[in-house]
């Protein structure tokens, strides 16, 4: 059981809703255009990191064909986002959740990152409510990157010792852990197994289980 938790934030994509974005294409498209300007990302990184990888390499080499470069990118990537964001669908439970969270006093955020206008158009007919909602387009640095999960609390005026971070992906317990926060793993698209690397504090079977284990 977690017990001082006033703050909850969630993961979006997996966690509260059905996305099925598909990442190999976002992949191949970005790695595409980076070729296009003779610029490969380093190994391993996410898509995102990516983006950021390849603009930074040209903008050692010339900054219109970097800023070329980052706005076919982004484009490419949201236009995927919101095409996905129209076969969105709630995962059971989660707006319950984020209500009775929310009716028990306790701060509701909800950070990704996926853009704001998908994330408003696949949550438009859910009913959820928060406090707070941050996307990449509200941050400098998006998780796995903790600076996301701080701002995030910093707006909420919550303490990382008094908070959780819901997620779907070993990325989102990383980026709570280094936060300094308690994690919770959901069980949406990935095993158990896949977590025994980041050991969250508590796994959830679905995110309905949450106001069970508070």
């Amino acid at each position: 059981m977690l017990h001082r938790i006033d703050t909850v934030l969630f993961d979006f994509d997996g966690t509260l809703v059905e996305v099925s974005i598909d990442f190999a294409e976002m992949r191949r498209g970005v790695l595409s255009l980076g070729l296009e300007y003779d610029v490969s990302p380093k190994p391993d990184l996410y898509i995102l990191e990516s983006i950021g990888d390849i603009f930074e390499n040209l903008l050692q080499r010339d900054a219109d064909q970097a800023n070329d470069f980052k706005r076919r990118a982004e484009k490419l990537i949201i236009d995927i986002e919101m095409e996905a964001a129209t076969r969105a669908k709630m995962i059971p439970g989660a707006d319950k959740t984020l209500t009775g969270l929310r009716d028990r006093g306790v701060k509701v955020g909800i950070v990704t990152r996926n853009c704001r206008s998908a994330v408003m158009k696949a949550s438009k007919n859910t009913g959820f409510v928060y406090d707070l909602l941050l996307t990449r387009d509200d941050v400098k640095k998006a998780k796995p990157d903790p600076q996301h999960l701080l701002d995030a609390l910093a707006l909420l005026n919550s303490k990382p010792e008094n908070s959780l971070m819901v997620g779907d992906h070993p990325l989102d317990i990383l980026a709570g852990k280094k936060a300094g926060m308690k994690t919770a793993a959901v069980l949406t698209t990935k095993s158990s197994a896949d977590f025994c690397d980041v050991a969250p504090d508590i796994i959830l079977t679905c995110v309905s289980n949450l106001l069970t284990a508070l």
